[in-house]
């Protein structure tokens, strides 16, 4: 039964790809419009048929799809998996209308559902080879997509520097894939989980946490993300920072639970936290523009969700763990909110600094709203999504007892209120009185695009007023784990 939901899952995201590809060329003269609500449909059916797969998610089962894909459907991958889906449902919804003025539409939004469906196969690939597929996929899907604006110089340099990054990263992967089977004859996560006690393993855990690293914008390797966001479409900012960073440290936790028990990785991923939160909040207090400002702000976020994983893999405590992946959550609708404003302010003014939107939000009251939503919540200011999840992480550190503990939290804290330092300033600019010369002329978006960011906005608020379900869900998936699974 498992098997025919995620069947229909995929056929539809493949089949829609197709379709809306087709569509679109076929019907030039309403290129964007058929290509994008053919997509939107795909992924909405996709969403419904993943989420009824909620029902049989409980202990990992293996799974064969079209009687060839082997994949291990678990709570774990289901929620990643779902968070993609919901985020990528809405970004679908809001590109119709956003990507108006750009060709080629026909391309984008199939390369969207490719996206989403490399993310659901990171999430239940559970053999070495596999998982390097998708990424390989997620990659591709991902460089063309910030490359997309190919007319303009900056979206192919950024596209460009952002695949010779991860190319280096994938290099690296797939040089401890190889020295995984040299020296154990097999990549299933399973099997390495119970051979590796003991086994030394420290050449490609390194080499894992280094191509992981680059894909997860963990700093210093984070270079290639400041350049993709501002350059992308606004609805690929949301993703790419809402997910699909994300998707590199869930692939990368899948692997150290399964191969690393016997090396102290935790504790390096404490160490690169308290650097990439602390790192990415400094660069973001001196940016001018908006999406380049989220883009550091992105890098910020990952050194929480790395400090909580790291806090659970060192000392065993659950809060850590749960902290970690609830911000994945968390983080993916207020970030991908955050972005998708930032679109609709460059959608209606042409530029993306905040100097040019001064008292936009007068004019666009319900993009000004849902910003201030997003931005307080990314900074952990009750009662939004993500103070629950800080807290946890928060918690964590403490409960852990230990010196180290004690100053990751503190160092989360102070990151936390060093991030309003541009977080309110930014909200401050949409709500100045004074404006902007373009100003006076904007109005609010079209109500697609307002509809998304409603969506997001009130998902946000939803997971910081009653967070218990989605946050008993993620703890019940780490007690169920067995290794990476």
């Amino acid at each position: 039964m498992s098997a025919s939901f995620l069947e229909t899952t995929i056929s539809l995201l493949v089949l829609g790809a197709v379709a809306s590809y087709l569509g679109g060329v076929l019907f030039r003269h309403r290129e964007r419009l058929i290509s994008g609500v053919i997509a939107f449909l795909a992924l909405l059916g996709s969403l419904i048929s993943f989420s009824l797969l909620f029902r049989m998610t409980g202990a990992s089962e293996k799974v064969l799809l079209f009687g060839v894909l082997s994949w291990q459907i678990d709570l774990l991958g289901w929620i990643v998996a779902e968070v993609s889906l919901v985020l990528g449902t809405v970004v679908a919804l809001y590109s119709i209308v956003y990507m108006e003025e750009d060709t080629g539409t026909s391309k984008f939004f199939p390369l969207l559902l490719l996206m989403v469906l490399s993310v659901i196969g990171l999430a239940f690939a559970y053999d070495l080879f596999n998982l390097y597929l998708f990424f390989e996929l997620l990659s591709i899907t991902s460089f063309a997509l910030v490359a997309f604006r190919k007319d303009k110089w900056e979206p192919v340099e950024a596209g460009i520097k952002f695949m010779v990054m991860s190319v280096t990263g994938s290099a690296f992967i797939l040089l401890g894939i190889s020295l995984v089977y040299a020296q154990f004859g097999n990549l299933d996560l399973n099997y390495l989980f119970t051979a590796s006690g003991g086994a030394s393993i420290w050449l490609p855990i390194t080499l894992f946490l280094i191509g992981f690293g680059i894909k997860a914008a963990m700093f210093p390797l984070h270079t290639w993300l400041p350049d993709a966001h501002p350059e992308a479409p606004s609805g690929i900012s949301a993703m790419l920072s809402g997910i699909i960073i994300q998707t590199g440290l869930f692939t990368m936790l899948r692997i150290m639970l399964s191969l690393g028990a016997s090396l102290p990785w935790g504790e390096i991923l404490i160490w690169f936290a308290l650097l990439t939160m602390t790192a990415g909040n400094i660069m973001a207090l001196t940016q001018k523009q908006l999406k380049r400002m989220l883009a550091y702000s992105s890098i910020a976020q990952m050194g929480y969700i790395l400090l909580g994983i790291g806090m659970g893999a060192t000392y065993g405590v659950a809060s850590g763990f749960t902290g970690g992946v609830f911000h994945i959550i968390t983080h993916a609708f207020m970030k991908g909110l955050a972005f998708l404003c930032a679109g609709a302010l460059i959608f209606r003014l042409s530029s993306g600094y905040l100097e040019d939107m001064r008292g936009a939000g007068w004019r666009m009251p319900v993009t000004a709203l849902t910003f201030s939503v997003a931005a307080l919540s990314l900074a952990g200011v009750p009662p939004f999504s993500g103070f629950m999840s800080k807290l946890l992480i928060y918690q964590s550190g403490i409960q852990s007892g230990t010196a180290l503990g004690w100053a990751g939290s503190l160092v989360a804290i102070f990151n936390s209120v060093l991030s309003l330092g541009y977080y309110l300033p930014a909200i401050g600019v949409l709500y100045s009185k004074e404006k902007a010369e373009k100003v006076p002329a904007i109005k609010e978006v079209p109500w697609a695009m307002t509809v998304a960011l409603v969506i997001l906005c009130l998902l946000t608020i939803y997971l910081g007023v009653q967070p218990d379900p989605v946050r008993s869900w993620v703890a019940q998936a780490f007690s169920l784990l067995k290794g990476g699974f």
